[in-house]
């Protein structure tokens, strides 16, 4: 369940979830479920300041939908893919030892960089929306490098040399949402992160990304992360963070 959506799984599915959005994996009633998780912080893959490259591994994190990212079929040679690197970072880390910590780390960007593959793939249908897909890839690109400011919808029109007006329905058609919406997803992606890797506080966090009015970096940051930004930093700040948990 993803809020109070409920997607239907199937032995061998996978889903790549941005942990801050709720969500939680149930059984059918009197059957029993199994679960593989990866758990990492982002920093471990994207540090403050590194290159835009890393950054880059966390697309398809910042690009997911407020439910989280679509399930993966068991039966996708996509699914089959990621499964075989998760069984084998499992399989590292079950050894518990110090020395396959870089080991740990390649096999995690691996993972990570089979989904920035996928996601940069032209859809199977036609040659309509892979147009549409190339003509809105520089928007997508642009808003990421500019999260921490207020991007509109005037900028990246200049950006892509089309309208305004045309800019919003390719996007809404080729993301799924509205150019806004997007936006306000990627920068608060970006204030998580900050929240979780530096020691700026709540408000710094807001003016970096872009939010001159405290009290509305705050209802955003709850409507999207279903806590505040101090909870946040509380929750997702455990003993021993930032390394890579795997659980069987």
């Amino acid at each position: 369940m993803f809020g109070r959506r409920t997607q239907p799984i199937r032995p061998g599915d996978l889903f790549v979830v941005d942990n801050s959005q709720p969500h939680v994996a149930l059984p059918d009633c009197g059957g029993s479920l199994r679960l593989l998780l990866v758990l990492f912080r982002p920093e471990l893959v994207a540090a403050p300041g590194c290159r835009a490259f890393d950054s880059g591994y966390l697309a398809p994190f910042r690009t997911a939908d407020e439910h989280g990212l679509e399930r993966i079929g068991h039966d996708t040679p996509l699914a089959n893919e990621l499964a075989a690197i998760l069984h084998e970072l499992a399989a590292v880390a079950q050894r518990h030892d110090p020395a396959d910590r870089h080991l740990l780390d390649a096999t995690l960007r691996r993972f990570l960089a089979v989904l920035v593959r996928q996601s940069h793939r032209e859809p199977a249908t036609g040659g309509a929306d892979a147009t549409k897909r190339e003509q809105i890839r520089p928007v997508l690109s642009y808003v990421e490098r500019h999260c921490r400011e207020r991007v509109t919808l005037a900028e990246v029109a200049q950006v892509v040399h089309l309208s305004p007006s045309r800019v919003r329905h390719l996007f809404r058609d080729v993301s799924g949402v509205g150019f806004k919406e997007y936006a306000t997803r990627v920068r608060l992606a970006e204030a998580r992160r900050l929240l979780l890797s530096t020691d700026l506080s709540v408000a710094e966090v807001a003016h970096a990304v872009g939010y001159t009015n405290l009290h509305q970096f705050y209802a955003v940051f709850h409507r999207y992360s279903a806590m505040l930004p101090a909870e946040y930093r509380r929750y997702y700040t455990p003993e021993g963070a930032g390394e890579a948990r795997i659980a069987g």
